[in-house]
């Protein structure tokens, strides 16, 4: 389907006729989503709101990730009811976005995801796996001492994922893992976890090494609702890591 084309949505849905829809796409991109501010918001807002309006009509049950970026970074462990502030356009479009889906959709549900660790799939690497990949080649790495994140592993999201569909949970849920690191710790973290040298991994932070817009210092998670609700149990951290790949899947077309 092409998101930006409500008609393609619609079409996409009743040819498929699911039982019920995770909504995954976004324009995740934050420096582009910098440079792009109008295509962010066709995407990451305004298609969410297309799709919430035809899951509706069709009575089907819905389910959207959004992120930990929605919040500014001031403070650790954001719960729900905590009030997001984006700083980045990637996060106000998405704020926007998860407000517009239950506005169309109110037995809904958005699942904020942080950082992803562990296994991924595709050539992008996740965020344990960029770190392994890079040592395991002997490029140095410069980790931030001053960006805090919860990061959670596929596995974990997918069981939450799960829950949400097999009940009847509603709104916003925080999906985050248990640990609250930083990306110089998680590097750190990584080399430990798969025994390798961990010399070439440098201690900087944002103010000093800006890399684009910068992102928030601190967007922890508190995922006690999801604890609660929906028995969400995150895996080790060290255990997500462990799952990594040692090099990209090749993706072949048909």
């Amino acid at each position: 389907m092409d998101l930006l084309a409500p008609g393609s949505i619609d079409a996409a849905l009743d040819e498929a006729r699911p039982d019920a829809v995770l909504h995954c796409a976004a324009l995740a991109d934050a420096d582009r989503c910098e440079r792009d501010p109008a295509l962010a918001a066709a995407l990451n807002t305004d298609a969410c709101a297309s799709l919430a309006r035809a899951c509706r009509v069709r009575g089907l049950r819905l389910a959207a990730l959004s992120t930990d970026l929605v919040f500014d970074g001031f403070r650790d462990r954001v719960s729900e009811d905590d009030s997001a502030r984006p700083t980045l356009v990637y996060g106000r479009t998405k704020l926007a976005g998860e407000e517009a889906l239950l506005a169309e959709a109110p037995d809904a549900a958005v699942l904020r995801i942080p950082l992803v660790v562990g296994r991924g799939f595709g050539p992008r690497a996740t965020a344990s796996e960029a770190v392994a990949w890079a040592l395991r080649a002997g490029r140095p790495l410069r980790l931030f001492t001053d960006q805090f994140r919860t990061p959670v592993d596929p596995d974990s999201i997918a069981l939450a994922v799960e829950a949400v569909f097999a009940g009847t949970g509603r709104g916003r849920f925080h999906v985050g893992g248990a640990e609250r690191v930083s990306r110089y710790d998680l590097g750190l973290r990584v080399a430990a976890a798969l025994d390798l040298p961990h010399a070439g991994i440098s201690a900087v932070t944002q103010t000093a090494s800006p890399l684009g817009p910068p992102r928030p210092a601190d967007v922890s998670l508190d995922s006690s609702r999801a604890a609660r609700e929906l028995g969400f149990r995150p895996r080790p951290l060290a255990d997500a890591i462990g799952d990594g790949r040692t090099e990209p899947d090749i993706i072949t077309g048909a």
